[in-house]
């Protein structure tokens, strides 16, 4: 065979990869990576159907739409307590009321305010006059009352104190914005007030109205068709702090 045609040859079969041998050969390489991308693919479709039969239930976290809650509340200055907040003009869509005899009743209207959203302040929005910063109170019956007062000497601080129950003994006590403490259990008793470092809050004076007011509110719901006020079962608890804002 001539030269001249075994290079020709050599050429052609580098023009065309290699020859009959290379393009023999499987790309494993690609056809791996397929494999891998359809077994992906099967695992997804699988655990999304299986998610889709099978969704987590979220716990619910009351007060929701339909309860129907009452609190004993009180703004305590130095020594004393100040007067109950009067009744005020509200609407059928406040989640917060009070008649003026010291005890709020809560029943969410919006998911706004279930759940951890049944704040003071949110009690606050609702209530012309009252708002609560990390430092002061307004209440209509006196104003503006800030920390730093003095109180048989020693400068005051603003606290807030939450009872379980009426039969609690050791209430949750925070310190800084009252706004942002949230009002987690039916019947319980909160105190906003202004006292000397180390100085307990007392019971709001409501508290001994609570269990009345409760029940009646029970009874009138019982008899209607709307959803019953849920109860929740409470225990004595240890006394913390925490911060409030």
């Amino acid at each position: 065979m001539a030269k001249g045609s075994i290079g020709k040859q050599v050429a052609r079969a580098a023009a065309t990869g290699g020859g009959r041998t290379t393009r023999g050969e499987i790309p494993l390489g690609f056809y791996t990576i397929l494999a891998i991308i359809s077994i992906l693919g099967i695992f997804l479709i699988g655990y999304s159907r299986y998610e889709l039969q099978h969704p987590v239930a979220k716990p619910v976290v009351h007060p929701v739409i339909g309860d129907n809650w009452n609190f004993a509340f009180g703004v305590y200055d130095c020594s004393s307590f100040l007067p109950n907040l009067p009744k005020a003009a509200t609407s059928s869509k406040a989640s917060f009321t009070t008649t003026g005899n010291g005890i709020v009743n809560l029943s969410p209207k919006v998911a706004a305010d279930e759940g951890t959203g049944a704040t003071l302040g949110k009690f606050a929005s609702y209530y012309k006059g009252l708002s609560f910063t990390s430092t002061s109170v307004t209440v209509p019956s006196k104003g503006v009352i800030k920390s730093g007062a003095s109180c048989n000497g020693k400068p005051t601080q603003l606290e807030t104190a939450v009872w379980s129950s009426v039969l609690s003994t050791s209430p949750k006590i925070y310190t800084g914005d009252p706004s942002k403490v949230v009002i987690s259990n039916n019947d319980e008793l909160v105190t906003v007030g202004f006292v000397p470092k180390g100085v307990s809050l007392p019971k709001p004076p409501s508290a001994s109205q609570l269990a009345n007011v409760s029940a009646t509110t029970t009874t009138s719901a019982a008899t209607t068709t709307t959803k019953p006020p849920s109860t929740t079962t409470t225990s004595k608890g240890s006394t913390t702090t925490s911060s409030a804002g």
